[in-house]
């Protein structure tokens, strides 16, 4: 078994790496150079490649969340990653809105992210970042009474992009 597939329920498929490779052909598809020109801004802390980065991250992510059955209402992001100030220990702040909150939906990501990371100080030859996923779970009662971060999905302020909806 790859050491970096984070769970048979998201698929054998989905590796880290790949979705790091991924991340970084979206890149390319987007006129951020070849992946060597990327590595190197990525290596150079440049906020832009960083944040295009994590951004595409955060679309391979969501991709294959709306894979899992209903499990997912939708996915949104916020920070650093959409107001182009990532740096290289910035992690991707995500919300998952799902239809209910459970231990094994937090574990599920919990593995993902701890594969996801691992691949990326792989990739960047650091062990500084602490976790490339900030995810925070949300259901309904948190979104329509603005608790926690079901609050900042209708911020004004914070204006997060949803990546997915269902």
């Amino acid at each position: 078994m790859n050491p970096y597939t984070p769970s048979l329920l998201i698929g054998p498929e989905l590796d880290a790496q790949g979705v790091l490779d991924r991340a970084l052909a979206r890149c390319r598809a987007r006129g951020l150079g070849e992946t060597g020109q990327l590595l190197a801004a990525l290596h150079a802390g440049d906020p832009v490649a960083h944040s295009y980065f994590r951004y595409a991250v955060a679309e391979e992510l969501c991709h294959r969340l709306a894979c899992l059955s209903s499990v997912f209402r939708a996915v949104y992001i916020y920070g650093s990653t959409i107001d182009n100030r990532a740096h290289p220990n910035s992690d991707v702040d995500i919300i998952a809105w799902v239809y209910r909150k459970t231990d094994a939906i937090e574990k599920l990501l919990a593995l993902v992210n701890l594969h996801l990371t691992k691949a990326y100080r792989d990739l960047m030859g650091s062990t500084k970042l602490k976790r490339l996923l900030d995810v925070h779970l949300v259901d309904d009662e948190d979104v329509e009474q603005g608790r926690g971060y079901g609050g900042v999905i209708r911020s004004l302020w914070t204006a997060p992009i949803c990546m997915w909806r269902r």
